[in-house]
């Protein structure tokens, strides 16, 4: 585990990319295990950038970068349900 802190944002270059890769795969390891009919439209629906610029906020920093990137194991779950019931 990394003792690296995220102290403020946005993030920087670096630490968005991976971030955004990290979300990346959470979210197509998510939308597997939810087998929903049509996973392409969720697909068109995520946005991976947008996703990880609203999920820190400065009123949790500062805050470790690999738990930080663990947030994304847990609320992915909730916002990949979010996409998959949108009309």
């Amino acid at each position: 585990m990394s003792n690296l802190l995220i102290t403020s944002l946005p993030l920087c270059d670096a630490d968005r990319t991976h971030f955004v890769e990290c979300a990346e795969r959470v979210f197509e390891n998510v939308l597997a295990r939810m087998e929903p009919s049509n996973p392409e439209r969720i697909r068109t629906l995520w946005n991976a950038e947008s996703y990880v610029a609203t999920l820190l906020n400065p009123d949790i920093l500062p805050i470790q970068r690999d738990y930080a990137l663990s947030l994304s194991d847990v609320f992915l779950v909730h916002h990949v349900l979010d996409l998959a019931t949108r009309r």
